[in-house]
């Protein structure tokens, strides 16, 4: 149970130090549950980063796409759709 709190208030920390940059929806979601407590984290941005996230964990982990992730078009591929 004292795991699954510090858990939580390294979750808390962490995304009260998020900058609007990393903010947001990433392509991975990080997931971690047991017993009756279950927390998802969909800002990661790569799979590298997921595993990470969970690496040391222990318990139920588990790195998935995010569903709701859409990519920003870049720049340089809006300008190439433009051409043709």
């Amino acid at each position: 149970m004292r795991f699954v709190m510090a858990l939580g208030a390294c979750a808390a920390i962490g995304i009260g130090a998020a900058t609007p940059a990393m903010a947001g929806e990433g392509p991975w979601c990080a997931q971690f549950w047991g017993g009756d407590t279950q927390y998802k984290n969909c800002s990661m941005r790569s799979f590298e980063m997921c595993l990470n996230e969970i690496h040391g964990t222990g318990g139920n982990t588990l790195c998935s796409p995010n569903p709701r992730y859409q990519a920003k078009i870049s720049e340089h591929t809006a300008r190439r759709r433009k051409e043709f």
